[in-house]
C-alpha cells in the first residue's frame, strides 16, 4: 500500500489495514484513528533512539508525517495528538507554539490535548494557540475560569460522527502542569488526576448515547493502564509511549517528535456499541520523500536556519532511557555552575527533554536536547536550604540533577535515586553560605523566599553556548553516591539544625520547638516587615513566643 513508510511492531499485523478502504460488510463499520504524540514543535528529522544500533538514523519531520497522513487517511478516521506540540525547538520558541499550530492545521487535526510543555509561552499564550487552531483543545474547563473567559473556549469532550460511528474523544489534561510550569505561566491552575478527570466527564459524554468511547491525554501509561482497569467502557486510551509496559489491546502508546505514526483501527457492529475488534500498529516516518506539499512550503518558512549550523563533536551517546538523561543532565548542570560561576548547580531531571548521538552535532540538536527556555536564578543559601531545593520535588520523583556536590543515599547507590532516597548533600567544600544556580521553576516548588539574582541567559541558550564551545563533547563525573549511615537516615526526616531563622521556610520553622504552622508564618511576615533577624532573642517579639519558649528554641537556631 503507498505511504507505509514502515513498520514497528509486534503490537499488531496489518490484518485490518484493508478495512477502512474496502467495504468492511453490512453489520461492521471501520474507523481509522491517526495519533502524534510530543511533537516538540519538532520541523526537522531527528535521531531514532528507538531502535538499536549506531549511527542513528534519522526519522520524521513534518513534511514525510504530512505526506504519511495524506496517503493513509480515509475518509472515516480521526486524527489526534496527546498534546506537548508546540514547544521544544528553536522554531517552536521563535513562534511560540504557533508553528505547530499551524502544522496541525495544515495536516488536518481533529482535536488535541494539552501538555505540560504547552503552557511555556503561559496561559493566555495557550489560548492565543487555541484561537489560530482550526481543531478544538479538548481540557479542563477551568481554563476558561483562570482565563477570565466569558466565551467557553475550551471543553473535555467532543462527538464526532464518524461515516455513521458516533465517537466521543475525551481530552485529559496533563496533570504534571503545575509541577512543570511556573505558576504565573498556569495562571494557578490545579489538575485533578486521570482517574478522576475521566470520572467527571463520562457520564456525560455516555448520555450523547456514543458508540465508542476513547481517552487520550499527555498521561504516563501506567494512568492509561488505570483508567481500562477503571472504565470498561472505553474503548481505546492513547498515551506518550512508556518503555517496560506490559502490551494491551486497546492501550495505545505513541512515541515522541514524530518519529511515528500511530495508526488504530477500531471495528464496530453497526447494531450494538463498542469496539468489536481494536489492531494498533507503529508506522516509521522515514525522510527524503520529494514532495510538493503545503507541508514542505510551511517547513521552509518557519525553518530557522541557523540552527543548522555544525557546532561540536560529540564523543558518548546520552540516551535514551533515564540512564542517558542523567548522564547529559550532569553535563548541563557542570554547564550551568561553570558559566554562572555557582558553587552548586541543581537542576530538575525534567530540563532534559532527548538524547544525543555521537557524532558531529547542529545547533538545533543540542537545542531540542534541553529545548525549554527555563529561567535560571543564582542564590545564595545555607546548608539547610540547600537541602530544600533538593527536596522540593515530590518523593517519587527522580531526584534533581547535581554539580559541585555529592549525595548521600538510601538503599541502591549504583543508580540514580528517587528524592525519597535522598538523605543529604555532601558539600565538598564547608561554607557558611553557598552560589546555588538552579531554575526558578525549582526554587519556586521549595518554597524558599530568597530569590537572588536572575541569569541573563535562559538555561537552553546557556547550554548550546557552552556545549557549542566545547571541542568535544564528553559525559563528566557526576556526584558520588555515598551509602546513608543510621544517624543521616534518622536526621534526614528532620531539619539540619541549626536553622537559619532569616531564610528558613515555614516548614523548615515548623521543626523548631513549639513552632506551629500559625507562628512560623507570624516570623516569616515579622521578617518581611522588620528586615533580618539580628539575634535569635528578637523572636520574642513575634506574637506566640515568649521567654520560655525562645529558651528551647534558642540552641536549635541561627542568624547567619
Amino acid at each position: 500500500m503507498a505511504g507505509l513508510h514502515g513498520y514497528i511492531g509486534g503490537r499488531a499485523s496489518f490484518i485490518l489495514l484493508g478495512w477502512l478502504l474496502a467495504s468492511p460488510g453490512p453489520e461492521f463499520q471501520g474507523v481509522r484513528i491517526l495519533a502524534t504524540s510530543d511533537l516538540h514543535c519538532r520541523v526537522r528529522p531527528c535521531s531514532d533512539f528507538e531502535a538499536p544500533g549506531l549511527p542513528r538514523r534519522l526519522l520524521g519531520g513534518w513534511e514525510n508525517l504530512a505526506v504519511l497522513i495524506r496517503d493513509i487517511r480515509p475518509e472515516a478516521s480521526l486524527l489526534l495528538d496527546c498534546g506537548d506540540f508546540a514547544f521544544g525547538s528553536a522554531e517552536g520558541e521563535k513562534t511560540q507554539g504557533r508553528a505547530a499550530v499551524r502544522f496541525m492545521n495544515l495536516a488536518g487535526y481533529d482535536a488535541a490535548a494539552i501538555g505540560a510543555r504547552d503552557f511555556q509561552g503561559g496561559a493566555e499564550n495557550l489560548e492565543i494557540l487555541a484561537r489560530l487552531a482550526r481543531f478544538p483543545f479538548l481540557a479542563d474547563p477551568m481554563l476558561d475560569v483562570v482565563l477570565n473567559r466569558q466565551v467557553p473556549l475550551f471543553r473535555p469532550y467532543l462527538i464526532k460522527d464518524v461515516s455513521g460511528v458516533r465517537v466521543g474523544i475525551i481530552g485529559l489534561t496533563d496533570p504534571d502542569i503545575p509541577k512543570l510550569n511556573l505558576e504565573d505561566n498556569t495562571r494557578g491552575l490545579a489538575v485533578d488526576e486521570p482517574v478522576a478527570q475521566l470520572a467527571r466527564y463520562l457520564p456525560a459524554l455516555q448520555a450523547e448515547s456514543v458508540d465508542i468511547i476513547i481517552a487520550f491525554g499527555h498521561i504516563p501509561v501506567q494512568d492509561a493502564a488505570s483508567l481500562l482497569d477503571s472504565f470498561p467502557e472505553l474503548s481505546v486510551v492513547i498515551c506518550p509511549d512508556g518503555r517496560g509496559e506490559e502490551e494491551r489491546e486497546n492501550l495505545i502508546p505513541i512515541a515522541p517528535y514524530g518519529q511515528r505514526l500511530g495508526v488504530i483501527d477500531i471495528l464496530v457492529h453497526r447494531q450494538g456499541r463498542g469496539a468489536y475488534q481494536v489492531e494498533a500498529r507503529s508506522l516509521n516516518i522515514l525522510p527524503g520523500r520529494p514532495d510538493s506539499s503545503k507541508a514542505a512550503a510551511l517547513v521552509e518558512e518557519l525553518l530557522v536556519v541557523e540552527m543548522d549550523s555544525v557546532v561540536c563533536y560529540c564523543g558518548a551517546e546520552f540516551g535514551p532511557g533515564e540512564d542517558g538523561f542523567v548522564s547529559l543532565g550532569m553535563v548541563v548542570s557542570e554547564a550551568v555552575r561553570r558559566s554562572t560561576g555557582a558553587d552548586i548547580a541543581i537542576l530538575p531531571l525534567a530540563v532534559v527533554e532527548s538524547g544525543l548521538s555521537r557524532g558531529w552535532l547542529k545547533a538545533h540538536e543540542l537545542f531540542e536536547a534541553v529545548p525549554f527556555a527555563e529561567p535560571l536564578r543564582l542564590v545564595l543559601l545555607d546548608d539547610t536550604l540547600v537541602h530544600e531545593v533538593f527536596r522540593a520535588l515530590e518523593q517519587d520523583e527522580c531526584a534533581p540533577l547535581l554539580a559541585g556536590a555529592d549525595l548521600f543515599v538510601l538503599g541502591d547507590t549504583s543508580r540514580w535515586p528517587l528524592v525519597a532516597q535522598v538523605a543529604r548533600i555532601r558539600h565538598r567544600t564547608r561554607k557558611l553560605q553557598y552560589r546555588v544556580a538552579t531554575t526558578e521553576q525549582l526554587l519556586e516548588r521549595s518554597g524558599i523566599a530568597e530569590k537572588g539574582k536572575l541569569m541573563p541567559r535562559n538555561l537552553t541558550d546557556l547550554w548550546v553556548e557552552w556545549a557549542s564551545a566545547r571541542d568535544t563533547l564528553m559525559p563528566v563525573p557526576g556526584p558520588k553516591l555515598y551509602t546513608a549511615t543510621p544517624g543521616l537516615v534518622h536526621s534526614a526526616d528532620s531539619a539540619s539544625f541549626p536553622i537559619n531563622i532569616n531564610t528558613a521556610t515555614a516548614k523548615l520553622l515548623e521543626q523548631l520547638p513549639g513552632i506551629g504552622p500559625k507562628t512560623a508564618q507570624r516570623i516569616i511576615e515579622y521578617r518581611q516587615a522588620q528586615g533580618r533577624f539580628g539575634s535569635v532573642d528578637e523572636l520574642q517579639n513575634v506574637k506566640g513566643i515568649g521567654p520560655k519558649k525562645l529558651e528551647k528554641i534558642r540552641p536549635l537556631a541561627t542568624v547567619r
